[in-house]
């Protein structure tokens, strides 16, 4: 159909969004108000929650490092009292005991000032010592490096299962000199002080984690030094349990912006060129650490709001220093969406606008249905008028109105529906549709174009007619007609006519249609694949089979609508078409199915195979024209396609008629002779021959090889 205008509405929707446009501004200003209420008091709640959450983080921090640091203390106060203890193997025992206090620890070790080292440590799971796999039931061990025992030190490891028996043992030539190490170098650095490294990988476990070291001291030199490995996945694991909001984001960094803990403990680390390293805020998956930094209004700012341009979301954030104590200049960062504060208070809002929508939706749907009811039978009509044009035949509905002029419409359409239909039982669809889709007046008058027209009849029909009960012929007969129409609707050709058993058709026409020529040949393959199958159907049914005779030609001819004012029909007319008829006429002079001129060769043959029959002088032409049958198409439908028996034949014809029509007639009767010896059911091959055969005083007082058609 087609609609006025390119901002048409339909009548049904027009209703609805009527009512809408009026309905719709009071109930959204009445939500507005009441989220815009609730938002200072979203602000003050997000304030108070995240100082909440700094205060625990910086606890939870606290505890976690302050006991270990005791540790550490009482450990370097032992070695200070006794220079030896460590030495002896009865510290493994008690350092194994220092690892038991705290799970965050993962090893604990004393390195002496001559390079002996002792290590008590928690062996990760898959982990190998020694370039050597673990045995199954470790899961701690013991090391101890003594350089001052005779010979090459060795590095000695003790495996312990979770009971605490030895499970295996492992020794290497010692490579390994604690000495050289930060950890221990800043400890010595650093007096008779605790000191706490920067977070860095553990190589054992690939967890960001600090060290804690304190040295001891033998006639005022450092004897040693003991320290204690911390893993900060615990910190990582605190932040992730206890979020300030749904969406917000707990940080614990350093001054150098680097992470020290994070809910998400895979993003507190990143791998670069293959190794482990600790991640910083620039580098996080999340970019609102690094937005909130920016948006900080100075360095000294602790709380603050600020937005993301992006999402156009607000944010509450807070950064807040830990306490001397705990020995490393880190910072909390707590950044949480200001929306997710509001929704306690905006439950109810929520609760009152899903009430309102569905009363909205509601009255929307009563709306829908009385405009159905004024709407509903108007598009009934479209669909039936549109159904109508296409010559499509609808399922019969009823359709009913209260309103007097659409029932009268109503009426107006189903007797339009009723003509329509009794009228294209008579004239093709197809024809009717083409000429509605071209645009043209349906008047008297016509063009001159090039065509391609289709003629076919059925062999032998007169006989057939007098032997064969009427209505077997008519159903047969009615069954080659509908071939007919299928095949040349296929390739979108039109049917002009029936006339009696024969069938007049051409392509181009009303609408424009490139490689006419050839759609045509398709469609006479098609006839004949169809009639070689209700052939077999009626032999088993011992019925004779029904040849069917085509002739196709390509030409100017006049088309148009030709006719009275009372009564037209839409076809064509021209010297052509009656050169299309006797060329369906040649087929049982030569035996052949189907028969083109040279013309339509010429349009299509390249994508046809072809046998060269003769060249014969039309009745009421002046010039001769060479004729082929058509036997196959080069490609496409398998079911047309040439058989390699039918390629050969045409290319054994092809080389005959090329003697014939050189004047070579003894050659042509040998090729053609050779043909019929190969296909003895070769009509064609048989006719030339006795052409070949003919003397040469007969061939010239008939004007051979131009014989008359």
């Amino acid at each position: 159909m087609v609609y006025p205008g390119k901002f048409a509405l339909r009548l049904r929707p027009s209703i609805v969004v009527l009512f809408l446009l009026l309905s719709l501004p009071l109930f959204i200003a009445t939500v507005w108000v009441n989220y815009a209420t609730n938002d200072s008091i979203a602000r003050d709640t997000a304030h108070q929650l995240i100082e909440k959450a700094r205060f625990e983080t910086i606890t939870s921090a606290t505890e976690l490092v302050d006991p270990i640091k005791s540790l550490v203390k009482v450990a370097a106060s032992l070695g200070e009292a006794e220079p030896d203890f460590f030495r002896q193997e009865r510290a493994a025992a008690y350092m194994t005991e220092m690892l038991a206090h705290s799970s965050n620890m993962s090893s604990v070790y004393v390195a002496f000032d001559d390079g002996s080292f002792r290590m008590s440590l928690v062996l990760p799971t898959g982990g190998r010592i020694q370039d050597k796999a673990l045995p199954a039931q470790a899961r701690l061990a013991t090391r101890w490096l003594d350089r001052k025992a005779a010979g090459p030190a060795q590095d000695r490891y003790v495996f312990f299962d979770a009971q605490g028996q030895p499970v295996g043992r492992s020794e290497a030539a010692a490579v390994y000199d604690p000495r050289v190490r930060p950890w221990f170098k800043d400890s010595v650095a650093a007096g008779r002080r605790l000191s706490v490294s920067d977070p860095y990988i553990f190589a054992t476990t690939g967890l960001p984690g600090i060290t804690i070291a304190m040295p001891f001291f033998a006639g005022g030199k450092v004897a040693g030094v003991v320290a204690a490995d911390i893993t900060l996945d615990s910190l990582s694991k605190f932040l992730a349990s206890r979020p300030v909001s749904p969406n917000s984001l707990s940080l614990i960094v350093d001054d150098d912006d680097r992470i020290i803990a994070h809910p998400d403990a895979s993003q507190a680390i990143r791998r670069e060129d293959g190794k482990l390293l600790q991640n910083s805020l620039s580098r996080l998956s999340s970019k609102l650490p690094a937005l909130a930094v920016a948006s900080r209004p100075d360095k000294d700012s602790e709380r603050f709001t600020f937005v993301d341009a992006h999402s156009g979301r607000e944010y509450v954030a807070m950064f807040a220093k830990f306490p001397p104590t705990v020995g490393k200049a880190w910072r909390v960062m707590i950044i949480a969406p200001l929306a997710d504060f509001s929704r306690k208070w905006t439950e109810n809002n929520r609760k009152v606008l899903i009430f309102g929508a569905l009363a909205v939706a509601l009255q929307v749907v009563l709306i829908y249905f009385l405009s159905m009811l004024i709407a509903r039978p108007i598009e009934q009509l479209e669909k039936k008028v549109i159904d109508v044009q296409n010559f499509v035949s609808s399922p019969s509905r009823r359709i009913h109105s209260r309103i007097p002029e659409i029932s009268s419409l109503i009426h107006a359409v189903n007797t339009l529906d009723s003509t329509i239909h009794a009228f294209s039982a008579f004239v093709p669809k197809g024809l009717v549709q083409q000429l509605l889709s071209s645009n043209q007046r349906l008047e008297l008058g016509g063009s001159s174009r090039f065509l391609t027209i289709f003629f076919s009849d059925i062999e032998s029909f007169s006989t057939l007619a007098e032997t064969s009960p009427a209505q077997e012929l008519l159903l047969r007969v009615s069954a080659y007609l509908e071939a007919v129409t299928r095949a040349v609707n296929h390739e979108q050709g039109t049917i002009d006519k029936f006339i009696g058993d024969g069938v007049m058709a051409f392509w181009g026409a009303p609408a424009i249609l490139t490689n006419h020529a050839y759609h045509a040949c398709v469609a006479a393959l098609r006839v004949q694949a169809s009639m070689r199958r209700l052939n077999q159907q009626w032999v088993l049914e011992g019925l004779r089979p029904l040849n069917v005779r085509i002739g196709i030609h390509s030409d100017s001819v006049l088309v148009g609508n030709i006719g009275s004012a009372e009564r037209m029909s839409y076809t064509v007319m021209g010297d052509g078409v009656n050169l299309a008829s006797r060329l369906e006429g040649a087929n049982k002079e030569f035996g052949t199915q189907v028969c083109i001129s040279q013309t339509v060769f010429k349009e299509a043959g390249e994508h046809l195979w072809l046998r060269p029959i003769n060249v014969v002088t039309v009745k009421g032409r002046r010039s001769d024209m060479e004729i082929y049958e058509l036997v196959g198409i080069r490609g496409g439908d398998p079911e047309l396609e040439a058989t390699p028996e039918q390629i050969r034949l045409c290319v054994l014809t092809q080389h005959a008629y090329q003697a014939f029509s050189q004047g070579d007639f003894a050659t042509a009767l040998h090729r053609y002779t050779e043909i019929q010896r190969e296909y003895p059911d070769d009509p064609l091959s048989h006719n030339m021959a006795a052409l070949c055969r003919q003397p040469q005083a007969a061939r010239r007082s008939q004007g051979l090889p131009d014989p008359a058609v």
